[in-house]
């Protein structure tokens, strides 16, 4: 079940409407998000890659800032989906295999 709130604020003669989503949600995709991060961590450290290597070989980027900031969570950097089909491709693997649960 999904809750949303409305609020409604007046500003400057304007009605706005925010739109807040239930918590519970925002912390299941936070979660869902980590265990991401965590299983292309591990596959890098299992491949031996550096940070650098993975910006710069699998995502084409010039600097590891992104990828960096991305793989630890940090400065709302987030992987998205084109990102993680590179990573799949460089690491021969099925992208499924970022999204499965831990056995």
């Amino acid at each position: 079940m999904r809750l949303l709130i409305c609020l409604s604020i007046i500003n400057a003669g304007k009605v706005i409407i925010m739109d807040y989503f239930d918590t519970q949600l925002e912390n299941s995709f936070n979660q869902f998000s980590e265990s991401i991060r965590k299983k292309i961590r591990q596959k890098r450290i299992e491949e031996e890659k550096t940070v650098e290597d993975i910006a710069f070989d699998a995502l084409g980027h010039n600097s590891s800032s992104f990828y960096s900031s991305a793989e630890n969570l940090t400065n709302g950097k987030h992987l998205n989906l084109k990102h993680l089909f590179f990573l799949s491709k460089y690491f021969d693997c099925d992208i499924r295999d970022f999204f499965t649960e831990d056995q």
